[in-house]
């Protein structure tokens, strides 16, 4: 079964923002999905990829950086966005 994007951001209110707060949290150990925008810039795509690397981190990919930006409750486009396990 797969689960859209907005379902996933619904159903996990800990989430991580921007390229840095993702990169972190996967170096971390607490991402286990990413959601990419495809129309993010070319090197953030790679940065996120190279950082996921051979984790086993589910990548999900979402049109357009301003919805996603809307969907995550903030007022500017979100390139990526990590979702976060519960505690």
């Amino acid at each position: 079964m797969s689960t859209s994007v907005s379902d996933l951001i619904a159903s996990n209110p800990d989430r991580l923002v921007g390229l840095k707060q993702v990169v972190r949290g996967i170096s971390d150990g607490i991402v286990w999905c990413v959601i990419v925008s495809l129309d993010s810039d070319e090197f953030v795509k790679q940065r996120v990829l190279e950082a996921i690397g051979s984790r086993k981190i589910a990548v999900k990919y979402f049109d357009n950086k301003s919805k996603l930006g809307s969907m995550v409750g903030i007022d500017v486009a979100a390139a990526v966005v990590g979702l976060v396990h519960h505690a």
